[in-house]
């Protein structure tokens, strides 16, 4: 059976939450041979995952929350009808006479008013109105579902997080919205026919407050598209004749007409409003499923593309006639998709006096300098307006952390256009970084659109 590639990244982030929590067991060596046939940081992470699944025996845990989910809809879906049935039941159980327009408002009135909430939600990206309830009853289940392994609670609170946040989560919620809809109107209107072809009732309406004439423009109004489709609706006459108080038997026709009207409606004002926004949404969910990407810049996901991708997390810097860097201690490796352009221009952004620059492999006709001041990075922006360059490597030093000063610079620089790279030195090679200051840099440059695969690390020495 083919995995999503949506299916993949949910299982790499129920990895990511258990490992949070727990340490999974797996041979580094098994690993590193599965996964380092594979160029895609995406496809290693999910040749990982496989294997760390294979290893400790996680499919019941991982799949636990999608069961539920579709033991929950299931539920859902039958309250929904049952509560549809209930309500049409509830409608026309006044004896012999259907209250037409009291009926109308049970079956329509508050999910007119939904719909109206939800393209409202949409519009403004409220995600209050999207989802309402049900986003507040997901945001509980994970506390509520739980069981005594912790490995289970994160694996399900990650395909929760993945199926019902973000733009993902907002079309998921907005499609389960419409479909319990759905389902309550189609059971009022089954229900609905059933009763009239069991018994002979007459329709009346009535008011308190309002004149007669707004009913009878009301009704034909709403008549217009049922009578397009072919439908009977009845006459302004047949309307007064139907109102509370009005001593007049109906005839067969009338009832007939007054029948056509009540399914109509029912038809054209809910069930079909409903059924259009539900396919939108379904299609709006399986758009945003394809589009749905990892956070590369997490810490988490940072430490592994050192892990996997070696050469693309700690490189060199490499002129047209240098050999291509190679990983230490590690098999045949194929050659990295991301490796910096030997033709890069480069320019550095207050190193500080603890880096000289530049280092010597660097030829004198890529070096744009270093920019410690508003006038050199005017300087800097100039060459680069003039002379048009394919990649361009923003050189920081990596034990420094990153400020807004900074990002704005950087930012400048790479508005140009160019290739973006955000080169991480380091006095020597054996010196480290944390995790959160690299995290910390990555987040720079998430916010500068350098991608992840772009950020490297290397030695000036």
């Amino acid at each position: 059976m083919t995995t999503s590639n949506f299916d993949k990244r949910v299982l790499i982030e129920q990895i990511r939450y258990i490992e949070a929590q727990d340490t999974l067991t797996s041979a580094a060596d098994d690993v590193s041979a599965e996964v380092v046939v594979h160029s895609d940081f995406d496809e290693r992470l999910w040749q990982r995952a496989r294997r760390l699944i294979e290893r400790n025996e996680l499919e019941p845990i991982l799949g636990r929350a999608a069961r539920l989910s579709r033991h929950a809809n299931t539920v859902a879906l039958m309250v929904a009808a049952l509560l549809g049935a209930l309500a049409t039941v509830y409608a026309v159980s006044g004896g012999h006479t259907i209250n037409i327009y009291s009926l109308l408002l049970v079956l329509l009135g508050f999910n007119l008013l939904s719909m109206l909430l939800w393209l409202v939600g949409i519009s403004l990206n409220l995600d209050g109105l999207i989802a309402g309830v049900l986003a507040r009853l997901i945001s509980w289940l994970p506390g509520q579902l739980t069981n005594k392994s912790q490995s289970t609670a994160q694996a399900d609170r990650a395909w929760l997080a993945c199926h019902f946040s973000g733009r993902v989560g907002k079309w998921q919620l907005s499609k389960i919205t419409h479909q319990l809809w759905l389902v309550y109107l189609l059971a009022g209107l089954a229900v609905l026919v059933l009763v009239l072809m069991a018994r002979q009732y007459d329709f009346v309406w009535g008011t308190t407050l309002l004149a007669d004439a707004v009913f009878v423009k009301l009704t034909d109004a709403l008549s217009v598209p049922l009578q397009i489709l072919g439908l009977t609706t009845p006459s302004a006459a047949q309307v007064q004749d139907t109102r509370i108080g009005v001593e007049h038997t109906l005839t067969a026709a009338h009832r007939n007409s007054w029948a056509q009207f009540l399914l109509g409606a029912l038809l054209v004002f809910g069930i079909l409003p409903r059924l259009l926004l539900w396919c939108w949404s379904i299609l709006m969910c399986s758009v945003t499923r394809r589009r749905f990407v990892l956070d590369d810049y997490l810490p988490y996901y940072i430490g592994l593309r050192q892990q996997l991708l070696p050469l693309a997390g700690h490189g060199e810097i490499v002129d047209a006639d240098s050999a291509a860097p190679v990983a230490k201690a590690a098999p045949a490796v194929n050659p990295v998709p991301h490796q910096l352009p030997a033709e890069a221009h480069w320019v550095a952004v207050e190193l500080g006096d603890g880096i000289a620059w530049p280092p010597k492999s660097i030829g004198a006709g890529n070096d744009l300098g270093q920019v410690t001041d508003r006038e050199s990075l005017a300087r800097t922006l100039q060459r680069l307006e003039n002379d048009a360059c394919p990649a361009l490597a923003v050189a920081v030093a990596a034990a420094r952390p990153p400020d807004r000063g900074v990002q704005r610079t950087i930012a400048s620089l790479l508005s140009t256009g160019a290739q973006p790279w955000l080169v991480l030195i380091q006095n020597h090679e054996s010196d480290s970084v944390s995790t959160t200051r690299l995290g910390a840099w990555y987040r720079l440059a998430e916010a500068c659109d350098v991608p992840a695969d772009q950020v490297i690390c290397m030695s000036a020495a």
